[in-house]
């Protein structure tokens, strides 16, 4: 194989399995370059790779270079702001220039390296620009491609090309396609996050989190999605908590057997908040409480409104945000422990902005729309939705309406011919993820994509 080279942006825990890839690789003639915001990770990957195959884009180097801004890209900087879990609460001062003055390096760095594929995540403001830089500058020659979990059926990823995870890398000749159909399936993340949730609601877990605060345990100022301010982390970490007990203690969920017999459901399951699925893939559409009033708005009288919490999310919002929910008539706040797939059994329709809920509601024949677009609106009874559809038609009108789409066994066939096998996930998330056997079918499947 002729000799090519890629890049990573690392990420956290991800980074790990980046790297593991990485030597993989290696062994085909394909070298791996690095994009990094992190200084410790910056120093820990020095001692796997040279030097000049890294590019540490921390906030005072970056703002320090003297390259000229692009001008050709409108890089919509004001909504990358906005939809950063860190930056919407950073000084302006320095995110605007920063963001605006990473193109150039990025630039330069994929054309001194003749670099044809950076693969990432699109969580942060940094990874976003990567992306519409390339996306928009065919001249460098070089695409964005973002590995990403396909969440049903377990054990499978693919390679999103664009940044709402909703247009997959399709495949020449997949030879990982398995003869199967895709069966319905609670994704693997669900049972891991259960272990996080209750490892947050121990006192010891805060404590930790305390005196890592104290002594700026694992903070780096110069890192662009960390907290310049400890004080802003503390404000942030601290009404988490405080929601948290909040919830427990004064927030009545109601159970699903006491909900009125006589009436069709419509579900509308919460975003887990800040959380790349919302504001990134559902930007526009991140307000959930305005999401949940313009449901209700169209809502007819024989019908019920069941808001269900993401149990992972509990702590995101406030009492305020409850209180509103549950004034409006015929709404309820169902048990966010309730079992998502018997509760789909008894309701008409779901609507989320990106969540696998629309997916898993398809699975079973029943009506879902997301408000984001999805690779899993391809399937029959998936629709992306939009508020003109709120305004010129009714409920009744917008699930029986709802029939286009690839049918089970067409949607299932095309999802496996363009997924691979492989736990596309982070060593913290899924220690599985970096397991040797793992990383093998992981690196298999970077192959098949580089060739």
């Amino acid at each position: 194989m002729k000799k090519k080279n890629i890049c990573f942006i690392s990420n956290y825990y991800k980074t790990q399995v980046f790297v593991e890839i990485a030597k993989t690789l290696k062994n085909h003639n394909i070298e791996s370059f690095w994009i990094i915001p992190n200084k410790k990770q910056y120093v820990e990957l020095q001692d796997i790779f040279p030097m000049n195959q890294l590019l540490y884009i921390g906030k005072k180097e970056v703002l320090s270079s003297n390259n000229n801004i692009e001008d050709q890209i409108d890089f919509k900087v004001n909504e990358l702001v906005y939809g950063d879990r860190v930056l919407k609460h950073e000084s302006s001062k320095w995110s605007y220039d920063y963001l605006n003055k990473l193109s150039p390096l990025y630039s330069d760095f994929i054309t001194a390296n003749n670099i044809s594929y950076v693969f990432g995540e699109l969580t942060w403001a940094h990874e976003l620009i990567a992306y519409r830089l390339l996306s928009q500058n065919k001249a460098l020659n070089c695409e964005f491609l973002n590995p990403h979990t396909i969440r049903i059926p377990n054990g499978r990823f693919t390679f999103f090309t664009n940044e709402f995870q909703s247009n997959i890398l399709e495949a020449d000749k997949n030879l990982n396609v398995k003869g199967d159909f895709i069966k319905l399936e609670k994704p693997a993340y669900l049972a891991l996050n259960d272990k996080l949730l209750a490892k947050k609601g121990k006192l010891s877990h805060n404590l930790v989190l305390l005196k890592n605060f104290i002594f700026r345990t694992n903070q780096d100022s110069n890192d662009p999605t960390l907290y310049s301010n400890p004080f802003c982390q503390f404000k942030v970490k601290t009404a988490e908590i405080y929601n948290r007990v909040i919830f427990k203690n004064f927030i009545s969920e109601t159970a699903i057997a006491s909900l009125p017999k006589d009436k069709k459901r419509v579900l509308f399951t919460l975003h887990k908040q800040p959380e790349a699925s919302i504001d990134v893939i559902g930007r526009y559409y991140e307000n959930q409480l305005d999401l949940i009033h313009n449901i209700w708005r169209i809502l007819p009288k024989d019908y019920i409104l069941l808001v269900k919490e993401h149990s992972n999310a509990i702590g995101d919002r406030n009492f305020d945000f409850y209180k509103r929910v549950k004034k409006l008539p015929n709404t309820y706040l169902i048990d966010n422990k309730a079992d998502t797939h018997q509760l789909l059994d008894s309701i008409s329709a779901v609507f989320t902005v990106s969540g696998t809920i629309a997916y898993e509601a398809a699975l079973k024949n029943k009506q879902s729309f997301t408000f984001a677009p999805t690779f899993f609106n391809k399937l029959k009874g998936c629709k992306q939705i939009r508020w003109t559809d709120f305004k010129e038609h009714t409920l009744e009108h917008l699930i029986k309406g709802n029939r286009e789409g690839l049918d089970y066994s067409e949607f299932s066939n095309w999802l496996l011919e363009n997924s691979y096998e492989g736990i596309m996930s982070d060593a913290f998330g899924d220690p599985r993820s970096v397991s040797k056997d793992n990383i093998k079918a992981l690196s298999k499947a970077f192959l098949t994509v580089i060739k």
